[in-house]
C-alpha cells in the first residue's frame, strides 16, 4: 500500500513538472532531501531525482518562465565554486572524482534553479516549507521511535543518501530545526500545536542519534536559540529541566558514548579523524589546490597521512574542502558561508523593529541558526557538498530578493494621471 501510494505521487508529479516548473523544483527538492524512493523497492535504483529535475529544466523552457538569475555574492560564488571544483577534479588524485562532481554539480544546477524560479513571497515559503517537512519527516519517525525504544536504538536514514547515517541524519535534523521555529512563530492555532510537537520530536531524536558531535551543536544551537529568543530566562530554566530529566532517564549506553566527548584521547575513532585532519592539512600544503574530489583514500594516506594505516574519511567540512579542494577551495567554501551569514545579519538589522517585515527578521534569523547549526556539526563531519546546505544558502538569496523588490514596490511613487480637460458639449 505504502509502496503504491508513493509510486502515485511521483510518477503522477512528473508530467505537472513540463507545465509548473515552480511545482517541479519543490518536488525535485523533496525528493532529493527525503529520498522517498528509497523506501520504494521498484524505484530503489530507478533515477527518480534525475527525472523530476531534467522534466523541471524543460518545463521552463517549455513555459517560457527563464526568470533573470538573482546576482547577489553568493549566488556568484557558488558559480565559481562549480569552475573550480571542475578544475580540480580535471587535475585530481583519485580516479573517483568525476563521479562525485557530476552528483555535486547537479546539486549546484538546481539550487540555481530554485533560485530562478522561487522569486516570491508565497514561493519562497513553500520552498523553506518543503525543506523543513522532507527533513522533518525523519525528525518525528525517530523523536517517537526514541521514545517507544527508551533510546536504546540508533535511528538510520534512507539508504544510498546524504542522511543515511545517524550522525549525517543528526545534523540534517539539527539544521532545519530553526525552520520548524520559524513557522512555529508565524501560525497559529491546532498548527502551532502540531509544529510544537514536531519541534519538540525532532529534538529528542537529535539527542538519541548517538551522535556526538551532533550533541555539542544542538547544545551550542539551543543556546544560541534561547538567547535571541524575548523569553530566554524561562528558555534556560525548561532547558536545565529537560537536562536533568535526560541524565537520569537516559540509557546506560547513551551516557558511556556521550562521556567519551571529554576523553577524546583514548577514543579510536577521534584519534582516526584527527589523522585525517592532519591528512588534509599535508595534502594541501603539498599540493595546493588539493587531491580533488574523493582525495580522502588509502592510498593517499598511505603518502600523506601521520598514521599511514589508520585511514578515516574526513569527519569536518572544513578538512574535507581543505583536502579536496585545497586552500582556494576553503577559501571560497567559507566565503559562501560568509556572505550568506553577513546578507542575513544585514536583514535582520534592517527589519528589527518593524511589524510588517516580522517574517522577514524571523526567517533570516533562522536561516542563520540553520547554518550556525551546519557549521558547528560539520565540524565533526564531511559534509561539505551536502544539498540541504545549499538550499539554506538559496533561501537567503530568495528572502534578500523579496524584500528588496516588495520594498521597491511599496515606495515606488505612483504614475502621474493626465489633467482632465473638460470639453463644453455642443449645442
Amino acid at each position: 500500500m505504502r509502496d503504491a501510494l508513493l509510486m502515485m505521487i511521483i510518477f503522477g508529479g512528473m508530467p505537472i513538472c513540463l507545465f509548473n516548473p515552480h511545482f517541479g523544483i519543490l518536488m525535485y527538492i523533496w525528493i532529493g532531501l527525503m529520498n522517498p524512493h528509497r523506501f520504494v523497492y521498484q524505484l530503489s535504483s530507478f533515477p527518480v531525482a534525475l527525472t523530476v529535475g531534467a522534466a523541471t529544466v524543460l518545463g521552463m523552457v517549455m513555459t517560457r518562465r527563464m526568470g533573470r538569475i538573482p546576482m547577489r555574492a553568493e549566488i556568484g560564488l557558488i558559480l565559481l565554486w562549480f569552475v573550480y571544483t571542475t578544475m580540480t577534479s580535471i587535475l585530481a588524485l583519485a580516479p573517483g572524482a568525476w563521479a562525485e562532481w557530476d552528483r555535486f554539480g547537479k546539486i549546484l544546477l538546481m539550487a540555481i534553479v530554485a533560485a530562478i524560479l522561487l522569486q516570491s513571497t508565497k514561493l519562497l515559503h513553500r520552498f523553506i516549507l518543503t525543506i523543513a517537512a522532507s527533513i522533518g519527516f525523519f525528525g518525528i519517525k525517530g523523536g517517537l521511535f526514541s521514545i517507544l525504544t527508551k533510546g536504546n536504538y540508533l535511528v538510520w536514514g534512507p539508504p544510498d543518501s546524504f542522511i543515511e547515517g545517524n550522525n549525517e541524519l543528526a545534523l540534517a535534523e539539527l539544521m532545519v530545526l530553526p525552520l520548524i521555529l520559524y513557522f512555529i512563530r508565524q501560525t497559529r492555532g491546532w498548527r502551532r500545536w502540531g509544529l510544537v510537537f514536531a519541534f519538540i520530536l525532532t529534538s529528542i531524536s537529535i539527542i538519541f542519534s548517538y551522535s556526538r558531535g551532533g550533541l555539542v551543536a544542538f547544545a551550542g544551537v539551543a543556546l544560541l536559540l534561547t538567547w535571541r529568543s524575548r523569553y530566554r530566562f524561562r528558555a534556560l530554566f525548561l532547558a536545565g529541566v529537560g537536562a536533568a530529566c535526560l541524565l537520569a532517564f537516559a540509557p546506560k549506553q547513551w551516557t558511556e558514548r556521550m562521556g567519551t566527548i571529554e576523553h577524546y584521547e583514548a577514543d579510536p575513532s577521534a584519534l582516526g579523524r584527527i589523522n585525517a585532519w592532519h591528512f588534509a592539512w599535508n595534502l594541501a600544503t603539498s599540493r595546493f589546490i588539493g587531491g580533488g574530489f574523493h582525495a580522502f583514500t588509502p592510498a593517499l594516506f598511505l603518502q600523506y597521512a601521520p598514521e599511514p594505516e589508520n585511514y578515516h574519511d574526513a569527519h569536518s567540512i572544513y578538512f574535507e574542502a581543505l583536502g579536496e579542494q585545497g586552500f582556494p577551495g576553503l577559501a571560497i567554501f567559507l566565503g559562501i558561508m560568509g556572505t550568506s551569514l553577513f546578507r542575513l545579519q544585514r536583514l535582520r538589522k534592517e527589519t528589527r523593529g518593524r511589524r510588517e517585515w516580522k517574517w522577514v527578521f524571523d526567517m533570516a534569523e533562522m536561516l542563520q541558526c540553520s547554518i550556525a547549526a551546519y557549521a558547528l556539526a560539520g565540524a565533526f563531519l564531511g559534509l561539505a557538498y551536502f544539498d540541504l546546505y545549499y538550499y539554506i544558502i538559496i533561501g537567503g538569496v530568495l528572502l534578500d530578493v523579496v524584500y528588496r523588490e516588495e520594498t521597491a514596490r511599496l515606495v515606488a511613487p505612483e504614475p502621474a494621471r493626465a489633467p482632465v480637460i473638460a470639453v463644453p458639449a455642443e449645442r
